[in-house]
C-alpha cells in the first residue's frame, strides 16, 4: 500500500486500474478479490458511478461504450464457463470486419446458467479439446478452432475472407487446419465438413506435388498435338528464371502452381516481379491453378492452344 492511502482508497485504486485494463468490465468476484466489498458494489451502483450489465457484472459509467466491452461482460457473466467463439471470436482475431449483433459465447454442454437474451450461447462437447486463448482481457477460442465454429454458421463469402486473413496473417497453416478437423470430426459436428469442402474446394488442400503436377500438365499438352514444348527451361540474361513448359520460337510459356505452394504473401510477391519480368521481356504466360489443371484440363488444353496459334501466326506474319 502507498504511503499516505488508506486502505478504502487504495481499493478504489485497484478498481480503476482494473476497469481501464478490462475494458470498463469487472464482475462481483473479480472487485472483491480487489478489496471491494458488496456494500461498495452497491455505492457505486446508486452513484451512478457502475451500472449492472448482468448479474454480478458491471461497467464504469465513465469508460467507453463499445463491441469489446460487450464481449467483455458477456465472458464474465458466464462465470468461467463461457469462451467467446464463432464470429464474435472471429471479429476479435480480426478475421471479420464487425462483431455479431449479439456476442457468442460457447460453454461445454451440461454446463447451465442464466444470461438475458441477448447472447448466443453455443453448447459444446469438444471445448475442452481446443486451448482458448486470453486475448485481450477476454478468453477467446484460438484461429484454428475459431474458423472450425465459423465454417458452420457464417455465408461462404464471410468464411472465404476469414480462411484468407487468417492465413496470410500467418494465424493458421493449411496443415494445422486440417488437424484440427481432424481432431474435431465427428458425426453431427457443425462446420467441420463445411470447412474440409472449403479448402478442398479453393485448392488449398488435395493439391499433387509440384513435380506429379508439372507432369500432369506436359501430358495435357501433349494431348494438344501442338509441336513438343521445352519443360524447366532457364531464361534470363543469367538464366535466373525457370518456366515450366515453354515454346522459346514463339516466347509462351505455361506454369502451374500447386496453391498451397504459393500461398504465402512473400512468395505470391516474387512470383507476381518474376512474371512481370518475364513479360517485359517478351514472354506471353498462361498461369494455371492446380484445380483448373486437374479439374478443367478442356478449357485449359484449349487456351493453350488457341494462345501458341495465335503468338504463332503473329510470329509469321
Amino acid at each position: 500500500m502507498k504511503q499516505g492511502v488508506n486502505p478504502s482508497q487504495q481499493v478504489e485504486i485497484e478498481l480503476r486500474k482494473w476497469l481501464r485494463s478490462h475494458h470498463c468490465v469487472i464482475g462481483s468476484d473479480e472487485a472483491f478479490k480487489i478489496g471491494a466489498t458488496p456494500y461498495t458494489v452497491r455505492r457505486k451502483l446508486s452513484r451512478g458511478e457502475w451500472d449492472q450489465l448482468y448479474r454480478g457484472v458491471y461497467r464504469d459509467t465513465a469508460g467507453p461504450l463499445g463491441p469489446y466491452q460487450d464481449l467483455r461482460a458477456a465472458f464474465v457473466a458466464t462465470r468461467g464457463l463461457g469462451v467467446v467463439s464463432h464470429a464474435s471470436a472471429a471479429w476479435v482475431w480480426d478475421l471479420v470486419p464487425r462483431p455479431p449483433g449479439t456476442p457468442e459465447l460457447t460453454i461445454p454442454i451440461g454446463c447451465h446458467g442464466s444470461w438475458r437474451p441477448n447472447l448466443t450461447i453455443h453448447r459444446s462437447r469438444d471445448l475442452e479439446r481446443t486451448k482458448p486463448v486470453n486475448r485481450n482481457a477476454i478468453l477467446v477460442t484460438n484461429p484454428l478452432r475459431t474458423l472450425v465454429d465459423l465454417a458452420g454458421s457464417a455465408s461462404p463469402q464471410v468464411l472465404t475472407e476469414a480462411v484468407d486473413s487468417a492465413l496470410a496473417r500467418h494465424l493458421v497453416t493449411t496443415e494445422a487446419l486440417m488437424a484440427e478437423i481432424d481432431r474435431l470430426s465427428r458425426p453431427g459436428r457443425d462446420g467441420v465438413g463445411t470447412l474440409r469442402r472449403h479448402l478442398w474446394e479453393r485448392g488449398f488442400v488435395g493439391a499433387p506435388e509440384p513435380s506429379v503436377l508439372e507432369a500432369h500438365t506436359r501430358r495435357l499438352v501433349d494431348s494438344t498435338r501442338l509441336p513438343h514444348p521445352e519443360v524447366e527451361v532457364r531464361v534470363g540474361e543469367d538464366g535466373e528464371y525457370r518456366l515450366d513448359i515453354a515454346w522459346r520460337p514463339v516466347f509462351f510459356a505455361v506454369e502451374v502452381d500447386g496453391y498451397a505452394w504459393h500461398f504465402s504473401p512473400e512468395h505470391q510477391e516474387r512470383d507476381v516481379t518474376r512474371r512481370n519480368q518475364l513479360q517485359q521481356a517478351g514472354w506471353t504466360l498462361l498461369v494455371y491453378t492446380w484445380r483448373q489443371v486437374m479439374r478443367q484440363s478442356g478449357l485449359v488444353a484449349t487456351e493453350i492452344v488457341e494462345t501458341h496459334r495465335r503468338l504463332a501466326a503473329r510470329r509469321h506474319a
